[in-house]
């Protein structure tokens, strides 16, 4: 019997000895993707990257999914035969360092500092730009928008510069339950709420948006002051029907009319606004996050003081000024910021999972340009975005994923 037990030992020792050699192996194999693998090393170096960011909560698990994704990114880009330059890395390494007021080399230094390599913030952003640059060209054609839909939004909102709209809400952060899940449950709430009650008892329950606590109401809105292509779709709607999903950004929403007056006196043409933002770093979903957001907009009084505050949680996320028309600033934002007035400030949750604040500086009314194009670029990338995250849902029901 010692014999037995004796066998059976050194075979269990024979196989944890290599075991715990691969996991302390940087270079070891920790994940296959298809044909893929993923490194200790790149897990590593991607949990450093995302503590950089602002990023909490289980950064070992993050760091894993988000490198999962990106393998099968690149292998989808790979087989389209797409590629980008170093010169278009670098482009979007400058870009992603622009919205916190940072150059690109000033993020690789401050990166580096905290452990990550270079190399591993240009990997982040490459496999980004190849998957941006793939889900245009396969779906660009699907996701293009008619002069007849541009028409059709205009005819919608005809007038509405006149016009407020009485709506509710409802935000579902994508990666609080994992975009399939979310994705799942708005469209089940928006086929099965027929009344403002209900939809007022799914906000109180699902939504991460300030206005939760109100059960999703927001009040009395001048149109003009929501991006067009989401401003059409809630005309289009009767009151107490609620939108399919909606896109915005990190999250999904769902909006149900409430009701809808004429503005007799409402100022004419498009908006213009400037405001400003900080990203605030906490664990997702967490009532801490919320309450430190809270708390950094109840310490505030102006946009000087939101700039000054910001610098509380490090120069990076740090503050990101922003100026734009309306139908140019992201639908998540612009549905923040046309509930505000001037030195109002509330937050939203953003493509890390984490809340930002966001404070309104300036609204301004200027003459009408471009806007037939702000209207199919918001409308485009609302599908572009359903397209994308639809394909990404494929590929990983496809792949085959293995953790060592």
């Amino acid at each position: 019997m010692k014999a037995v037990i004796f066998a059976v030992a050194t075979a269990a020792m024979a196989w944890s000895v290599p075991a715990e050699a691969q996991r302390q192996n940087p270079y070891a194999v920790a994940i296959r993707v298809n044909d893929r693998v993923v490194t200790n090393f790149e897990v590593s170096q991607r949990v450093l990257l995302l503590r950089a960011f602002g990023t909490t909560g289980n950064l070992d698990k993050t760091a894993r999914e988000q490198l999962v994704e990106d393998r099968l990114r690149l292998q989808a880009a790979a087989q389209a035969g797409l590629t980008v330059t170093e010169e278009e890395v670098d482009a979007g390494v400058a870009e992603f360092a622009s919205r916190a007021n940072l150059t690109g080399e000033q993020l690789y230094q401050y990166v580096a500092q905290r452990g990550a390599a270079k190399e591993s913030m240009q990997d982040f952003v490459r496999a980004g730009l190849l998957w941006r640059n793939l889900v245009q060209a396969r779906f660009g054609g699907r996701a293009n928008v008619s002069d007849d839909e541009i028409d059709t939004t205009l005819n919608l909102i005809a007038g509405q510069k006149q016009q407020s709209i009485l709506f509710s809400e409802i935000r579902l952060p994508l990666n609080q339950r994992g975009d399939e899940k979310t994705l799942e449950l708005a469209e089940q709430l928006s086929n099965s709420i027929k009344t403002e009650g209900a939809f007022a008892a799914a906000a109180r329950r699902y939504s991460r948006a300030p206005s939760r606590a109100r059960s999703g109401r927001l009040d009395w809105l001048p149109v003009s002051q929501l991006p067009a292509s989401l401003a059409g779709q809630i005309m289009a709607l009767q009151p107490g029907e609620v939108t399919a999903p909606i896109t915005l950004g990190p999250t999904v929403g769902l909006f149900q009319l409430r009701g809808v007056r004429e503005d007799r006196n409402a100022d004419q043409g498009p908006v213009t606004v400037s405001y400003v933002t900080a990203n605030v770093p906490g664990e997702p979903g967490s009532e801490k996050l919320v309450a430190a957001a809270t708390k950094l907009i109840n310490d505030v009084d102006t946009c000087d003081d939101l700039r000054a505050q910001s610098e509380r949680f490090g120069p990076v996320p740090g503050h990101t000024d922003h100026t734009a028309e309306v139908g140019d600033v992201p639908s998540v934002v612009a549905v923040e910021l046309a509930g505000l007035d001037r030195h109002e400030a509330s937050y939203y949750t953003n493509s890390a999972g984490t809340l930002t604040v966001v404070m309104l500086c300036d609204r301004l009314r200027e003459l009408p340009e471009g806007a037939r194009e702000n209207i199919r670029n918001g409308l485009f990338n609302q599908r572009i975005g359903g397209f994308g995250q639809g394909y990404l849902e494929e590929l990983k029901a496809d792949a085959v994923v293995e953790y060592k």
